[in-house]
């Protein structure tokens, strides 16, 4: 048998302190893991945002779709009501934003009905739109 004098003294964990590398590590992983949780988080607001943006988008063109078929249509009965009912009142700042993205979406449409070989109907719209203001469609 040995005596207590050739054991080791044994660890005290509550006690003692880290050595500077030993914590430096424990800060290190730490913060890996609450930089992998905020970059999760971040990617799903992301998405979340990124699908919100997908529908206004979406929703906003389709508005305007509807309003181009409607200078091509000129025969078709006045099922745009709701057109109306969609205008908001908007400051000076909103409206010339309003009015590029307007622009930015007949250019988007007329490329495509010129890829589909739609030529005529192309440049039909684009003299009738460029000649006629937004509210002279709605109203």
């Amino acid at each position: 048998m040995k005596s207590d004098r050739s054991m080791a003294e044994p660890l005290k964990f509550g006690e003692g302190d880290f050595s500077s590398e030993k914590r430096n590590q424990q800060e290190i992983s730490e913060s890996e893991i609450l930089s992998g949780q905020s970059s999760q988080s971040h990617q799903t607001d992301l998405a979340s945002i990124f699908s919100l943006l997908e529908e206004n988008i979406m929703t906003f063109v389709k508005k305007e779709l509807k309003m181009f078929k409607r200078i091509l249509s000129p025969e078709l009965p006045e099922g745009f009501e709701s057109q109306k009912q969609d205008k908001e009142v908007v400051d000076a700042e909103d409206e010339k934003h309003e009015s590029s993205a307007r622009e930015g979406a007949l250019k988007i449409t007329l490329h495509v009905l010129r890829k589909m070989n739609q030529k005529e109907l192309a440049d039909t719209l684009e003299k009738t739109a460029l000649t006629q203001t937004p509210s002279d469609l709605i109203e």
